[in-house]
């Protein structure tokens, strides 16, 4: 656990922050916080967004009382090119080379306008192979970052995806983590985007993943269109009645189509893990915007046919006033958590 910075985790709605300490084999939280996010940040490119997050970001740290000035960040899914990809064992020059003659496979944009980010998530000392996940950031959203960390008064320690961030609380804390062979799905439920990795047990093991373009903000547009609500007032909807049966509103007929999608795209994860891995899903968990989607848990299970659960944190979070406080939107911070997860 680091003691020398904290986690950011700016995303498209919401930036959240989270100061942590390792104890007892568990995760103190001592700070935790979110704020909306400037409104248009990832697409207006101009200074004053980025110092109006900074203003943000500096005050929330300031509330929080955090006087730590190196950070962690989390960069959303929706803005990262990755791809989970087995090379024979190389040495790391060998392997950059490799992966930029791949890279227009699932990268499109030009190999010099990104930032590769290889980790090695699995070495099979029988095939002499390794599997890696490759991650990919415009390089202009990278300065960007960097920049608005540096308005608010910060240096930047590292910078990564959400994909890495959250697979590394599997394969370091998780609960789930067991010494019998199996496969979870992991679904990073986002405002724009849905990430699914497939994560093998035990070591926690990214073994697969996708990112679809079916988030949180697709909802929140049927309903509007529909119901002719306002963003807050669907939102309000969203997490007090949801796909609840028998609820004021019917949200499973007018988002009948997005569900179609999303677990139609589930469904080929569960196939690759019998296909592939020959191991059922033994469970699909939730995180991110999933506490703010009333009853998506049950839901997903009913089409699925399959358990679902939200994100348990509960054993690996020391009890504390904090931890209490968050405990209903806890799943959210799982990337501004593991950030500090070193």
């Amino acid at each position: 656990m680091t003691d020398t910075a904290f986690g950011i985790d700016i995303g498209e709605k919401f930036t959240r922050l989270a100061d942590a300490t390792a104890k007892s084999n568990k995760i103190e939280l001592t700070a935790l916080a979110e704020e909306l996010t400037v409104a248009n940040y990832f697409s207006d490119e101009t200074d004053k967004t980025m110092e109006l997050e900074a203003e943000i970001i500096s005050k929330m740290a300031k509330d929080l009382k955090i006087i730590k000035k190196s950070v962690h960040v989390i960069i959303p899914d929706s803005y990262c090119f990755a791809q989970v990809m087995e090379f024979a064992k190389l040495n790391q020059k060998e392997l950059l080379s490799a992966v930029r003659y791949q890279a227009d496979q699932f990268i499109p944009l030009p190999i010099d306008e990104v930032v590769l980010d290889l980790e090695i998530v699995k070495e099979n000392n029988i095939t002499k192979k390794n599997t890696i996940l490759v991650v990919a950031t415009p390089k202009l959203l990278v300065n960007k970052l960097e920049k608005t960390l540096e308005l608010a008064g910060y240096s930047p320690e590292s910078l990564e995806s959400e994909l890495s961030a959250v697979t590394r609380y599997f394969s370091e804390v998780s609960p789930y983590n067991e010494a019998q062979p199996s496969t979870y799905l992991v679904l990073n439920f986002g405002f724009s985007t849905t990430s699914i990795y497939l994560i093998s047990m035990p070591g926690g093991i990214l073994s697969e993943l996708r990112i679809v373009r079916t988030g949180y903000d697709l909802f929140i547009k049927e309903l509007k269109f529909n119901l002719e609500l306002q963003d807050n007032k669907a939102m309000e909807v969203l997490e007090s009645i949801g796909f609840e049966k028998n609820g004021t509103y019917d949200l499973a007929t007018f988002a009948g189509p997005l569900l179609r999608d999303l677990v139609g795209e589930i469904n080929k994860f569960v196939y690759v893990a019998k296909d592939k891995y020959e191991l059922p899903v033994k469970k699909i968990i939730l995180c991110n915007f999933d506490n703010r989607l009333h009853s998506f848990d049950k839901k997903l299970s009913e089409l699925l046919q399959l358990p679902v659960e939200s994100l348990l944190m509960r054993d690996t979070l020391v009890n504390n006033p904090i931890s209490q406080s968050f405990s209903t939107k806890m799943s959210s911070f799982i990337g501004s958590i593991s950030a500090n997860i070193r």
